[in-house]
């Protein structure tokens, strides 16, 4: 009996240990929307690959790229339900959530990138950070992941300020800040999947896009388009999104792990895209089929908005747009 015992003693001890290495090995499942060859998705790969690397295989981040899951807005529902662990949209993506996240994406409401990136991490974009959390159980594990200033492309049109894009057609996100923007521009917004960009200017389905140079340069529009307007009309910002529930259920030293890696590839893609933007700009200045108008009138652009900020605020929150506005003042005075 005693032998029996003693037997059984070390077979428990052996099941609870295999129970424990199989609860400290959990697989989380990342989906984004950029494709192979973008720095983006490389990045995310060797996030996943660092994490899994600091927490010994215990922690290991599945990659799902170029929309295999979803296109962003689906993957940001997705990540809300638990369907993926992680994903990375844009602001304006998220903002079908949370309003007032879609502010950072305002056109023409920056001066710098510095400005946005303080503002963005500071105290006046954290209500709408708690209202992700609270209300969709969705957390950033980083703020940031800068892709860039966008700007116009045109096909026929030489275009130097909002009169001389009135009637033409531009494809658009379909989301309502592009929407407005388009439209106080005299132009006709024309929402088309982003996987179809290419053929629709080809074909002159549509008369132009906008896009940061990254993207411009990496899914070769500017093959298909005559101009390319440096409007640097809107900044977009991606998150680094989680579900809060599966991050809570991780250990304290995973998820400090999590949150560090994420944020170190967030600084590392920043500095990698705005060093290759210039870059990008001159090998597309160089294949000889583009014009890149460098000196658009911003003014007139920020001009021709006025009107629509104010059905913009609205939407975000008069009280949301009124802090924001408050903190890039403050910033602006030092």
């Amino acid at each position: 009996m005693y032998r029996l015992t003693a037997v059984s003693a070390v077979a428990a001890v052996a099941l609870l240990s295999l129970s424990h290495q199989a609860d400290a090995q959990t697989q989380l499942r990342f989906g984004h929307a950029n494709g192979e060859g973008e720095i983006a998705a490389q990045l995310f790969q060797d996030f996943a690959d660092s994490v899994a690397e600091r927490t010994d295989g215990e922690l290991t981040i599945q990659i799902f790229p170029n929309e295999q899951l979803g296109n962003e807005n689906e993957l940001v529902e997705q990540a809300k339900a638990g369907g993926v662990d992680i994903t990375a949209p844009s602001m304006p993506s998220a903002s079908l959530l949370v309003p007032s996240l879609e502010m950072p994406s305002a056109p023409f409401l920056w001066d710098s990138w510095e400005e946005a990136q303080a503002t963005i991490l500071g105290d006046a974009m954290q209500p709408a950070f708690d209202e992700l959390a609270d209300e969709h159980d969705l957390i950033p594990l980083s703020k940031i992941w800068y892709w860039g200033w966008r700007n116009f492309t045109f096909s026929d049109t030489e275009v130097r300020s909002p009169a001389d894009m009135e009637g033409l057609s531009v494809r658009v996100p379909e989301q309502a800040v592009w929407v407005a923007m388009v439209e106080a521009f005299g132009a006709s917004p024309t929402p088309i999947a982003f996987s179809d960009v290419y053929s629709a200017l080809q074909q002159g389905v549509v008369d132009g896009q906008e896009n940061p140079i990254p993207t411009i340069y990496n899914r070769r529009f500017y093959e298909v388009q005559d101009y390319l307007v440096m409007s640097q009309h809107m900044l977009q910002n991606n998150m680094i999104l989680m579900n809060q529930s599966q991050f809570e259920s991780l250990s304290t030293e995973h998820q400090r792990i999590l949150l560090e890696e994420a944020q170190k590839y967030s600084a590392i893609n920043t500095a990698i895209q705005q060093r290759h933007e210039e870059e990008m700009l001159q090998e597309i200045e160089e294949a000889g089929g583009t014009t890149v108008i460098r000196d658009p009138d911003r003014a007139a652009f920020a001009d021709a908005m006025t009107d629509a900020y104010a059905s913009m605020a609205e939407r975000w929150g008069p009280e949301n747009f009124e802090r924001l506005q408050a903190s890039i003042e403050e910033l602006r005075s030092r």
